[in-house]
């Protein structure tokens, strides 16, 4: 498993709610490669809660959201945007049971359309949630110009 880098991080007034380490109120994912997967780990505390315990369903959304566009960077080498999220919520993501992980694969690439499969585990590997996440992805070099997108090489050292 390889870490991430988040590039992103270094530039001014990077403020993203899901992976900006500056947020206060952010989530500050971080991204891991591990063959042709995306994962990431993150310890939910009682800010993110929804009812009685539980993790909130949009952070949840949030959280596999984030990780696909992750997969768009580095699996892909390019930027995009949500373009459709569908989400089956499986059981209930308890907060006091730890550090859940998320998993994006590449399901399909056409062109501009990617779908990526996203799963999240609670913290005793049960599967909580899996999803379809579509995104609309530019050319590498129109992403670099509307997104800011600083190259796949940026991603990994």
């Amino acid at each position: 498993m390889k870490k991430i880098i988040n590039p992103f991080a270094k530039t001014k007034n990077f403020n993203c709610f899901g992976c900006s380490p500056k947020n206060e109120i952010g989530l500050k994912l971080e991204f891991f490669l591990e063959n042709d997967c995306l994962l990431s780990f993150w310890e939910p505390d009682r800010a993110y809660e929804g009812y009685n315990s539980i993790l909130h369903g949009g952070i949840q959304a949030t959280i596999m959201d984030e990780t696909a566009a992750w997969a768009v960077n580095v699996l892909l080498g390019t930027g995009g945007v949500t373009s459709n999220i569908n989400i089956k919520y499986l059981k209930p993501v308890f907060l006091k049971k730890g550090k859940i992980k998320t998993k994006a694969l590449l399901n399909n690439h056409k062109k501009r359309q990617a779908i990526f499969e996203v799963e999240l585990f609670d913290g005793e590997k049960q599967l909580c949630a899996k999803g379809l996440v579509e995104y609309f992805v530019y050319p590498e070099k129109i992403a670099m110009k509307k997104l800011g997108f600083p190259g796949k090489a940026a991603f990994v050292k």
